[in-house]
């Protein structure tokens, strides 16, 4: 059965189209779905990434549904996306005009940087150090 065995994340979005876009600019791919127009499927190696236009869909509980509707959306949610290139993803996030909360650095294991996606979810991207990237699947 298609997604049955995913990590599926989802995140609500003031703008659909402008949101997916990004992330497909980022390396995710998007998976066809012309039935339900609120939606975007798009994917990152096993890792599904569901965009949901913000008020589309109901909350599970209204008083976080009223919190988030107060928003920011992103408030306590990371994403980390890892990249073979973290001077491309860092060029394409500052001429997309988004914020950047961490420049590029060198860690221990990674060179990474960190910004805001337009809803305010904070991505951090790291570009392995040759040493962790490994072999393993």
């Amino acid at each position: 059965m298609m997604g049955s065995k995913q990590l599926k994340i989802g995140l609500r979005v003031e703008d659909l189209k402008a949101s997916g876009d990004l992330y497909l600019k980022l390396g995710f791919r998007e998976l066809p779905n012309d039935g339900q127009p609120h939606l975007r499927y798009l994917t990152f190696g096993h890792t599904w990434l569901i965009l949901t236009a913000r008020d589309a869909h109901g909350y599970y509980d209204e008083e976080r549904g009223a919190a988030a509707r107060r928003g920011p959306l992103g408030l306590g949610c990371t994403l980390a996306v890892p990249t073979p290139d973290l001077d491309a993803v860092y060029a394409l996030w500052r001429a997309e005009g988004l914020t950047v909360l961490t420049e590029p650095e060198d860690t221990d294991w990674a060179r990474i940087f960190v910004g805001l996606d337009p809803d305010g979810y904070e991505v951090s991207f790291e570009q392995f150090h040759e040493e962790y990237r490994g072999t393993r699947g």
